[in-house]
């Protein structure tokens, strides 16, 4: 399931970033052990493995050390080439749903099908007579090397979970903007009835950018995509009170958020931790293994 009411459970959850795998684990209903596990460079580029026997001998190693169970492990995906769709369908019986969802899809989706991995929500519709179906493309081979990875680690694989949909969930929301900035990358998204509105991914890897050049990249986006957004949609704007909450290891550091405080005109916040968690963990950079633990199976 995308969205849906949070269940916390006991699992383990796997964060993958260009420079560390951030793991989190849970026991009834609080975190139990957190940190992370530096990578090589280049080990992950672009968001997908390059080389999924080396990423599942780390993986290997790092559940060993911190013995970390194997059976209900949680990942997630970077949220680039993926493809969002809204559909909005008649109500239709469950044995005629997927194929029209299929067919739907291979209209809206710009890239061949084939090269996707496709998963949706059914949401009750905004008339009777109707439904919306939150329709998710996930590029297959990001998909795919990251099964080799944990196959390689002798995990079965449980829940994958894209990045962008795990913060909205730590978020808790009902309207938000959300950035998340990495060293490589960094996360866009806009929450509107607690669903994304937009959902944008950036790599930066090859822009030799410092913090400081990374939070200023990460500012003209942002503004852009506000701006965006309350163009196209003048009668529902983003509203102004509505807060940009920070999450990703850059925002560790509060001189990061005093920044943005600094240059933008609506409230930046922490997210607060969704969960019981000790007071060292820093929020921001684990808030996708928070969203990765309350996703509903």
């Amino acid at each position: 399931m995308l969205f849906g009411k949070p269940r916390i459970r006991d699992v383990v959850t796997l964060a993958f970033e260009s420079t560390d795998i951030r793991y989190l684990s849970t026991r009834g209903g609080r975190v139990e052990k957190w940190g992370s596990r530096p990578l090589p460079p280049g080990l992950i580029a672009e968001g997908m493995i390059t080389n999924t026997l080396e990423m599942g001998k780390i993986i290997d190693e790092l559940l060993t050390s911190e013995e970390l169970e194997r059976k209900r492990v949680i990942t997630s995906l970077c949220g680039l080439r993926s493809i969002p769709r809204l559909l909005t369908l008649p109500k239709l019986q469950a044995s005629l749903l997927q194929e029209a969802i299929s067919r739907e899809a291979r209209k809206e989706m710009p890239i061949s099908l084939e090269s996707l991995y496709l998963s949706w929500q059914v949401m009750p519709g905004l008339r009777e007579e109707e439904q919306r179906i939150y329709l998710l493309g996930v590029p297959r081979d990001l998909v795919d090397a990251q099964v080799q990875a944990l196959e390689a680690a002798g995990i079965t694989p449980f829940v994958m979970d894209l990045k962008p949909l795990a913060l909205i969930r730590a978020v808790r929301e009902i309207e938000a903007v959300i950035v998340c900035l990495e060293r490589d990358m960094f996360d866009i998204i806009l929450v509107v009835d607690y669903l994304p509105a937009i959902m944008r991914t950036f790599s930066i890897s090859r822009e030799n950018l410092d913090d400081q050049g990374r939070l200023d990249r990460l500012l003209h986006e942002l503004v852009q995509t506000i701006r965006f957004y309350n163009e196209t949609r003048p009668t529902s704007p983003i509203r102004p009170s509505t807060s940009v909450f920070v999450t990703g290891k850059i925002f560790n550091d509060r001189a990061a958020i005093d920044y943005l405080k600094s240059v933008l005109d609506r409230p930046v916040e922490r997210p607060l931790a969704p969960m019981p968690c000790p007071e060292d963990l820093p929020v921001p950079e684990y808030a996708t293994n928070f969203g990765l633990a309350l996703k509903k199976v």
